[in-house]
C-alpha cells in the first residue's frame, strides 16, 4: 500500500505531462479549479493513465482503493472540493475508455459515500493487516517479548475497535442503518466487525489481548496503555509534517502490507499518536505510519 501511494505522489515528469496534456490543458475551464492546485489534478490524471494502462503493479480493483483513498487526503489537504475531480474523471473516461467496455475504476470520493472517511479508510485497511497483527499478538506471548511491535499491534487493533463502536452507535444503532445516507458506512462496519471478530478476537488467546467489539472495555493493559488525551481519531488530519523509513512487511488476506519503522532500520522508534497523525503532510510517512500493522490507528 505504501508503495502504491508513494508512486500515486512522484512528481509528474515532462513526458507524463505530455501525455495528459490534452487534458490538462483545459483544467483552467473546470469549475472550481484553482491553479494552485494543478500538481493534484495533473497527478490524478497521471495516475488515471497508469492505472488505465495496467502500468501499476498490483491488480487494478486494489490499486483503485488505494487512489481514491490516496486523492481523498490530498483534497482534504488542498481544500480542493468533490464537483471539479468528479469533472477531471469524467473527462478522462470519455477520452480512454472506448465505449461499451467495462469501466475498471469508477470514481467514489469517501466524504460523499461514508460518515467519517478517514476513519472508514483506516478501519478499511485494517482487513489487510489483519493477519500480520494475528502473527503478532500469537507470537509475542511472553511479557519479555512484548516489544514496541507487540504494543503497536495491540493499540491498532484497539483503537480500531475504538472507531468501530463509536461509529456504530452514532450511525447503526437503534435501526440507524436503515437511513439511506449511512447504509455505506454501516456496511464497512459491519466488514470490520467481521474480519475482527473471526480473524483476531476468536483466535487462540488473542481475546485476552484486545477488546471484544460488543463490550465496553477501552483497551487490554498489557504493558502499553492508551493515552487518553490522544486526538479524537481524525482530529489532526491536516497538521504537521514527518519523515521516516519504510520497511515492507508480509500480507494481509488477499493484500500486500507494509509495516514500518521509524528511524533506523534496525531500531525503530515508536511515534505517539499527535505524531503518527501529524506526519501527514509528507504523503508517504503519514500513509506508512497511519495505516500499517505496528502502528496507531489514531
Amino acid at each position: 500500500m505504501v508503495i502504491a501511494y508513494n508512486e500515486f505522489n512522484n512528481t509528474v515528469s515532462a513526458e507524463e505531462k505530455s501525455a495528459i496534456s490534452a487534458l490538462a490543458k483545459n483544467l483552467k475551464n473546470v469549475g472550481g479549479f484553482y491553479e494552485k492546485d494543478r500538481d493534484v489534478y495533473e497527478k490524478f490524471l497521471r495516475n488515471l493513465s497508469y492505472l488505465y494502462n495496467n502500468k501499476y503493479r498490483s491488480k487494478s480493483s486494489e490499486k483503485c482503493r488505494f487512489l481514491y483513498q490516496w486523492l481523498y487526503i490530498l483534497r482534504e489537504k488542498n481544500n480542493i472540493l468533490d464537483y471539479p475531480i468528479n469533472m477531471v474523471y469524467t473527462a478522462f473516461v470519455d477520452k480512454i475508455v472506448p465505449l461499451g467496455e467495462t469501466n475498471i475504476c469508477p470514481y467514489y470520493s469517501y466524504d460523499t459515500m461514508y460518515k467519517e472517511p478517514i476513519n472508514i479508510i483506516k478501519i478499511k485497511n485494517f482487513y489487510d493487516n489483519i493477519l500480520t497483527t494475528n502473527r503478532i499478538l500469537t507470537e509475542k506471548s511472553d511479557l519479555q517479548e512484548k516489544d514496541s511491535h507487540y504494543c503497536y499491534a495491540q493499540r491498532y487493533a484497539s483503537e480500531c475497535a475504538k472507531i468501530y463502536r463509536n461509529m456504530y452507535n452514532t450511525f447503526c444503532s437503534e435501526n440507524k442503518h436503515s437511513i439511506p445516507e449511512n447504509k455505506n458506512t454501516c456496511s464497512e462496519l459491519s466488514a470490520f466487525s467481521t474480519s475482527y471478530t473471526e480473524y483476531l478476537y476468536k483466535m487462540g488467546d488473542i481475546k485476552k489481548k484486545i477488546p471484544d467489539l460488543s463490550g465496553t472495555e477501552k483497551e487490554k493493559h498489557f504493558g502499553y496503555s492508551l493515552d487518553e488525551s490522544s486526538p479524537t481519531p481524525g482530529q489532526e488530519l491536516i497538521q504537521g509534517s514527518g519523515d521516516s523509513r519504510e520497511t515492507l512487511s508480509e500480507s494481509g488476506p488477499g493484500h500486500r502490507s507494509v509495516s514500518v519503522g521509524v528511524g533506523e532500520p534496525d531500531n525503530p522508534i515508536p511515534l505517539n499518536a499527535t505524531a503518527v497523525v501529524g506526519t501527514m503532510i509528507g504523503i508517504p510517512p503519514f500513509l506508512g505510519l497511519i495505516y500499517r500493522v505496528n502502528i496507531m490507528c489514531t
